[in-house]
């Protein structure tokens, strides 16, 4: 039986490697898409903060999202390629653990854009923390279905839960 398990998500963007890059490492960009807040150094072991929004929830009341703690998170950069990839290193202080403290993006070049692939590994493999699991596949689904929905179309939802399913109808044009 294994001892830890991973997610990895994969979806392909009609954007360009460089653009995936500055939204995921630019505190400018990162807040019109995700957050409400955010500070970058986007360098090796350069720090970063970020503020999360209340979403709206199924009961019409506003949260932040179950994959944060307090609304917001800090860290700093550890693998830097522009065009290629970004990681995070997060400073976890309550789920230490439970949640894995890197995360990874992959940025590869495709005909029409790009194919990004998000990897957060390491995860225990045990019923305690399967709430943490689960909720960290909600967020990190929710990030990469808002920076397509961004890069695609230019448009946001940050206050609202996003997902995959989510994508096709909110990418049609408005009539």
């Amino acid at each position: 039986m294994a001892k830890t398990r991973d997610l990895r998500f994969s979806l392909k963007i009609r954007a360009k490697p460089e653009a995936v890059y500055r939204a995921l490492t630019s505190a400018t960009e990162l807040c019109r898409w995700w957050l409400a807040g955010a500070e970058t150094d986007a360098r090796s072991a350069g720090r970063f903060r970020m503020v999360w929004p209340r979403v709206l929830g199924k009961d019409g009341g506003r949260a932040f999202p179950p994959y944060v703690a307090m609304g917001e998170s800090e860290g700093y950069f550890v693998d830097l390629e522009p065009g290629r990839k970004v990681a995070w290193m997060w400073r976890l202080q309550r789920k230490k653990g439970l949640i894995p403290p890197m995360s990874s993006f992959f940025i590869q070049p495709q005909a029409r854009g790009c194919e990004v692939t998000l990897l957060h590994a390491g995860f225990p493999a045990r019923p305690s923390a399967d709430r943490y699991y689960q909720g960290c596949a909600k967020g990190w689904e929710d990030c990469l279905a808002k920076l397509k929905l961004y890069l695609e179309t230019g448009r946001t939802l940050k206050s609202q839960a996003v997902g995959f399913a989510d994508l096709k109808r909110l990418s049609r044009k408005p009539r």
